[in-house]
Parts: structure tokens; C-alpha cells; sequence
């Protein structure tokens, strides 16, 4: 297996892996990719920029069978070593322990930048819908 940022050849994969494990509605016109491979792709996250040295964690997904065996975290810190700044993300209470361990503790949104929360009302994370939790955290 082989963790790579993901080209512009890699952009049909990315988009059949994710509508693949249900997520159909993945914007990849914005951000940077990063891929796990063992063939085909097996993991993958994506960071977006939404301010200078603020960047979102979004689409963090690793393909079912291939879960609990370090993929996610090796896929994570290639991406985390290679962007600089401050790094914000939603998550569901299962992920949450598996971002503590890559350093993220929970933010308050009134200490969130505002154009991450505008991401995340953009990508319908906030409001949160009812009946439903989410994360709120920070690295760096």
C-alpha cells in the first residue's frame, strides 16, 4: 500500500471510491487529496483551505474491510505533515477518540474562525440537522 496526494488522474477513482461507501455528494473541485492505494484506492481525506493557514479535514473515508488496520491514521498524517496551519474538523462521537490520538481536542464554534463555519454550514455539518451529533475539533 502507498499514500500519495491525489492528481488529477486520480480524480475519477476518488469520486467512485466515496459513491461507492454512500457518499455521492463529494465536491472535489476544492481542496487536496490525499489517497491510500493498494490497487485501487482504499483510503482517502481531503483538506480545504478556507482562509491562509486554516484549513478543514473533510471526506475522511476508509473502505469497508479495510477499516482498523492503521490505514486512516497513516492517510492523516501524510496529510497533516504536509499542510501547515490550523486544521478544523466535524466529526460523528465513533471518530472521535481517532482524532484525539492525531492531536485534535473539541473547539467551541464561537472559537472557530468564521470561515470555517461557513464551510460547515456550506457543507450542511452546521446546523447540526435534529436528532443528530456532531464533533466539533482543532489541531495545531
Amino acid at each position: 500500500m502507498f499514500i500519495t496526494r491525489a492528481s488529477r488522474h486520480d480524480k475519477a477513482d476518488l469520486q467512485e471510491f466515496f459513491e461507492n461507501h454512500g457518499w455521492d455528494e463529494v465536491d472535489l473541485s476544492t481542496g487536496v487529496a490525499f489517497v491510500a492505494r493498494d490497487g485501487p484506492i482504499v483510503g482517502a481525506v481531503r483538506f480545504v483551505e478556507v482562509a491562509p493557514q486554516t484549513v478543514v479535514v473533510d471526506n475522511v473515508m476508509v473502505g469497508e474491510g479495510r477499516r482498523r488496520k492503521g490505514i486512516g491514521t497513516r492517510v492523516m498524517q501524510a496529510a497533516m505533515n504536509s499542510r501547515g496551519g490550523t486544521l478544523y474538523l466535524c466529526c460523528h462521537v465513533e471518530a472521535r477518540e481517532f482524532y484525539r490520538r492525531l492531536g485534535f481536542d473539541d473547539v467551541d464554534l464561537a472559537d472557530a474562525p468564521a470561515e470555517v463555519v461557513d464551510y460547515w454550514r456550506k457543507v450542511e455539518d452546521y446546523p447540526t440537522p435534529e436528532g443528530h451529533v456532531h464533533y466539533f475539533m482543532r489541531a495545531r
